[in-house]
């Protein structure tokens, strides 16, 4: 997968843990980063940890994403948007990939530093 597009004021990040048998809202925890509301050097910590995660990332609706089973994965959706139009990335990363950086920012919804 190609590096992602660099993230902008404009951005906004979806975090989420779906996929196991039974689905119960807490263990899913949503996050929403909206990159307007975050210092500079949380955004450029965020990037690096959004490049760091794309060998782990499935393509959503392609034979091999995860999803199958009792197979828990994060979902993060990245919405661009600019004066010219927007766009949306979905990653798939499965939880037993997941960096661990990945699994902090669900569980706190904090940038580490």
């Amino acid at each position: 997968m190609r590096p992602l597009p660099a993230l902008s004021q404009g951005t906004v990040i979806e975090l989420a843990r779906e996929g196991g048998f039974a689905f119960i809202p807490k263990l899913a925890g949503l996050r929403r980063i909206v990159i307007a509301d975050i210092s500079p050097d949380e955004c450029a910590r965020l990037e690096q940890l959004l490049n760091q995660s794309l060998p782990y990332a499935r393509e959503e609706g392609q034979p091999d994403s995860p999803g199958c089973g009792d197979q828990r994965y994060f979902r993060v959706q990245i919405d661009y948007a600019d004066r010219v139009g927007s766009s949306q990335i979905v990653l798939l990363i499965p939880e037993s990939e997941a960096p661990q950086a990945l699994v902090d920012l669900w569980e706190t919804g904090q940038v580490d530093k």
